[in-house]
């Protein structure tokens, strides 16, 4: 009879992670499908040798993930991205794929020559356009920004608290002057 005795190490990989909902459906959706591009830039990224191409999906990357955080942390502002999520982004890595599988072909021809700058020249456009995009999903904060910021000039002002000239003392309820400013008229 043989025995053998001794520790056997099995790995057991990981369940595959399962996305945590946040109730809300079309975000969740959102969510998904924002890790899939930014999944397929980064594959795009390491398969595109062209240094200035890569610096720019980079950018498109970060500003992806800017994006996506923004609404995440505020669900409101998903309307303000439904035409990103269906037209821009996946037009964006449309065209990125089609430069990706041209590059490859390892040939130069009209056709791959000129698609291939096209997608180029284009790129500076989209890093601008995601640019605007993440910018836009700050307009209504902004807006909000500016108006308490003038409500606590106007509240400093009638306070006495500020140091512009001529601001009104909330104790006295006059207007500050200087000598300069008293004329008398015979």
């Amino acid at each position: 009879m043989n025995a053998v005795c001794g520790t056997v190490e099995v790995t057991v990989p990981d369940p595959p992670k399962k996305e945590e909902s946040t109730g809300n459906p079309e975000l969740d959706k959102m969510i998904k499908d924002g890790n899939l591009a930014i999944s397929e830039m980064k594959r795009l990224n390491t398969s595109i040798k062209d240094e200035k191409i890569s610096a720019d999906i980079d950018r498109l990357e970060d500003l992806s993930a800017k994006i996506f955080a923004q609404v995440k942390s505020d669900p409101s502002k998903l309307p303000q991205i439904r035409k990103f999520m269906d037209y821009y982004l996946p037009t964006t890595l449309k065209l990125l794929n089609a430069y990706d599988r041209m590059g490859a072909q390892g040939v130069s021809g009209e056709n791959i020559d000129a698609t291939m700058q096209r997608v180029e020249s284009m790129m500076g456009t989209i890093v601008t356009a995601f640019e605007k995009q993440l910018d836009m999903l700050f307009g209504s904060e902004a807006m909000d920004i500016s108006a308490d910021i003038t409500v606590l000039e106007n509240m400093m002002k009638r306070e006495g608290l500020s140091e512009d000239t001529g601001e009104l003392h909330a104790e006295s309820g006059t207007a500050t002057a200087s000598q300069d400013d008293i004329k008398l008229e015979l």
